[in-house]
């Protein structure tokens, strides 16, 4: 478990999944709309508000303000790369190359954060426990990385069957982020549906020993609230110090 832990930082830390501010000291809240911003943070996407800055998320890592700031800041140092590069994507490109394109740029965002994160969460715990709920938020999304990949032995029907189940899985995110907004209640009891069919899917396409590799790589599971993928507000500055 901790060669797994270890390996992920520099591999996946890249990082889905979650603006970052000053590095010393709480950082001021404030709202930022930049070019290319996604609406919606949905799984497998890359946001300017981190996945991991909601209070109960952040208790589980038992984050100091420090290391939050500092991680925080890296991570908008890296989001404002990667949305300059969204935001200056030729129109022309046809959809294939469009899509590549953004591989190219995901995988850049990751590779940029994760040479960063490793100096912040020092760690041996916070390390595993981050990449593994990194890898659990990521959702459908975590089967595309190529570490994911190659440690599951994915075939190229089980990588078809869960691009297919994203694909879904991301329309079903779209409908659901308005509805949020204005009925939450209603909102979050379909999202716990939905994150209990992306359990029965997942073991529907892995073989035995696949879920088991699975269960050692994602550690004990974690039930994400809604507001992990809908924040109230796109791209406001995570409060550094929230209520515990």
């Amino acid at each position: 478990m901790r060669r797994i832990g270890m390996s992920l930082v520099t591999a996946i830390c890249a990082l889905w999944v979650f603006g970052f501010f000053a590095a010393s000291g709480p950082a001021q809240n404030k709202t930022t709309t930049q070019p290319g911003t996604v609406k919606g943070n949905f799984q497998g996407s890359i946001q300017q508000t981190p996945w991991f800055s909601t209070p109960e998320i952040r208790q589980q890592f038992k984050f100091n303000d420090d290391q939050f700031n500092r991680l925080n800041k890296a991570y908008q140092e890296s989001w404002t790369r990667y949305n300059t590069g969204v935001s200056g994507l030729d129109k022309t490109l046809s959809a294939e190359q469009r899509d590549a394109r953004m591989r190219e740029l995901e995988q850049g965002f990751y590779k940029d954060f994760s040479g960063m994160t490793g100096n912040i969460i020092t760690d041996p715990a916070q390390q595993q426990r981050y990449n593994q709920l990194y890898l659990q938020y990521r959702g459908y999304g975590a089967f595309q990385d190529p570490m994911v990949t190659e440690k599951l032995k994915l075939t190229p029907e089980q990588r078809m069957k869960l691009g297919t189940f994203g694909q879904e899985w991301s329309k079903q995110m779209s409908d659901l982020a308005p509805m949020y907004q204005k009925d939450r209640e209603g909102a979050t009891s379909r999202f716990t549906k939905m994150q209990s069919e992306y359990n029965e899917r997942i073991n529907s396409v892995l073989t035995p020993e696949q879920r088991q590799t699975w269960q050692q790589m994602r550690g004990d599971a974690y039930t994400f609230p809604p507001s992990a993928y809908f924040p109230s507000s796109t791209g406001t500055t995570p409060n550094p110090n929230p209520n515990k």
